[in-house]
C-alpha cells in the first residue's frame, strides 16, 4: 500500500508541473517576447540586405559613368610623356650622380692618385 501512494504522490508532481507549465502566464508571456524578437531580427537581416543591395547598385551606376574629371597637363613638363619619363629617370640619376661624387671623392682624398 505503501508504494502504491508513493507511485501516485510522483505522477501527481508530474501532471502538477505540466499543468504549471501550461497555465503559467509567464510562460505564455516569454513565448510572446521570443516570436516578436524573431520578427525583429528577420526585419533587421532584410534591412541590411535591401542596404547592401543599394550600395552594389549605386556603384554600378558609379562604374558606368564616364570620369569627368580631365587630366590636366603637368604645369612644369608640358606634357604627361615628359613627366612619366622625368619620374622613372630622376630616381636613378640622383643615384648615379650621388655614386659618381663618393667615387670622385674617394679618389681625391686618396694620397695615392693614379689614374
Amino acid at each position: 500500500m505503501l508504494s502504491n501512494l508513493y507511485s501516485n504522490w510522483l505522477a501527481d508532481g508530474v501532471i502538477g508541473s505540466i499543468r504549471k507549465q501550461y497555465i503559467d502566464t509567464r510562460t505564455q508571456a516569454n513565448l510572446s517576447k521570443l516570436n516578436a524578437n524573431t520578427k525583429k531580427d528577420s526585419e533587421i537581416i532584410t534591412e541590411h540586405i535591401s542596404e547592401i543591395l543599394q550600395r552594389k547598385r549605386n556603384s554600378e551606376i558609379s562604374e558606368r559613368l564616364p570620369a569627368t574629371t580631365p587630366r590636366t597637363a603637368s604645369p612644369v613638363w608640358g606634357s604627361p610623356l615628359l613627366e612619366v619619363i622625368a619620374l622613372k629617370w630622376t630616381p636613378i640619376t640622383a643615384i648615379v650622380a650621388v655614386a659618381a661624387i663618393l667615387l670622385w671623392a674617394s679618389l681625391v682624398l686618396t694620397d695615392n692618385f693614379i689614374i
